[in-house]
């Protein structure tokens, strides 16, 4: 049986807003041998691409089916990037702006510009590469993205049954990428340093919307070898995902403790994290039970403004100059 589309929704919220606490513990002083705040940006992007690709596919699925006209296209496509920018950038504007209206002192403690004449206001606001001062990097990478997306999604349709045949090559691709392209200079780094993240998640919605899909068409249903089987899967995912995430677990049991890193670096989850998704959504467990905690919940559905206003509060002298993190939090 699957789980209903608000049961869906809870239980994505739930990760966003896990995602965001990483963030927080990060820059909060706590934990940083183990990079929480780089495996909360790569849970936003694989969310985001992730939501996205799947709600666009149906979309396009039913205009395919109609046969939509050209214009109703163009209105679908117009509709699709207006919600998703201005869902987003209306806050970036304000944070942007209030930091330029403040001090240079403000600017260094809060968003880290190292000299007066390194904050632009309008190259802040246009994404240039050399102005994406701290937390404000992320967003124009998600922006960038939005553009590939469609595309993406109307190659795969494109294909139809044969969509599986070109995931084997982009797979390979990611986990290559994932596993040999280091991601360290994020403020400056391009699109395409975090393509293979954002086409984890899109991926994984397509094998998701597929299998729905199917088994509506075909009336399977799970049986309990089937769910003792996707059971297994998703332990050995989760098992993967800590040891990466918390440099250890599979590492060190297997004899092939991971080095300390000499500099900051964002972990390969992407596809993992992905994975576990389609198994959450096709049959829920415990797992996606925990997520829909409406705490976490909550801290989803603010998650962009907590991304962007939480150093205000940990960067305020008072914290940040606590020498004890419990007392601190």
């Amino acid at each position: 049986m699957l789980s209903s589309p608000v049961a869906k929704i809870l239980f994505l919220d739930g990760v966003r807003g896990a995602a965001v606490v990483f963030v927080v513990t990060q820059h909060s002083g706590y934990m940083h041998d183990i990079y929480m705040g780089a495996v909360g940006v790569d849970a936003f992007f694989v969310l985001s691409s992730f939501l996205l690709t799947m709600i666009f596919m149906k979309k396009s699925i039913k205009l395919i089916a109609e046969p939509a006209s050209y214009r109703k296209w163009g209105w679908t496509l117009a509709d699709y990037f207006s919600k998703r920018f201005f869902r987003v950038y209306p806050l970036f504007a304000l944070v942007a702006i209030t930091l330029w209206l403040l001090p240079f002192e403000y600017k260094k403690r809060y968003y880290l510009v190292k000299q007066p004449e390194d904050f632009n206001l309008f190259q802040t606001l246009t994404f240039h590469p050399e102005h994406r001062h701290y937390l404000m990097w992320t967003l124009p990478l998600e922006i960038s993205h939005y553009f590939i997306l469609p595309a993406f999604v109307l190659v795969v349709l494109k294909m139809r049954r044969f969509w599986w045949v070109s995931f084997i090559p982009l797979y390979v691709w990611v986990i290559h990428e994932g596993l040999y392209t280091t991601r360290n200079n994020y403020y400056r780094q391009p699109l395409s340093k975090h393509l293979s993240t954002f086409l984890a998640g899109s991926m994984a919605a397509v094998i998701f919307v597929e299998l729905e899909a199917w088994i509506k068409s075909t009336g399977f249903k799970f049986g309990t070898l089937h769910v003792i089987g996707l059971r297994v899967v998703e332990a050995v995912l989760i098992a993967a995902y800590l040891s990466v995430v918390f440099r250890g677990l599979f590492f060190n049991w297997l004899g092939l403790p991971l080095q300390p890193a000499k500099h900051y670096i964002m972990p390969f989850t992407s596809v993992k994290l992905s994975l576990l998704f389609v198994i959450e959504m096709i049959q829920p467990s415990t797992v996606s039970s925990i997520f829909e905690w409406i705490v976490l919940r909550f801290l989803g559905k603010i998650s962009f403004s907590v991304y962007l206003l939480h150093v205000f509060v940990i960067f305020t002298p008072p914290i940040k100059e606590e020498t004890n993190y419990y007392d601190k939090t």
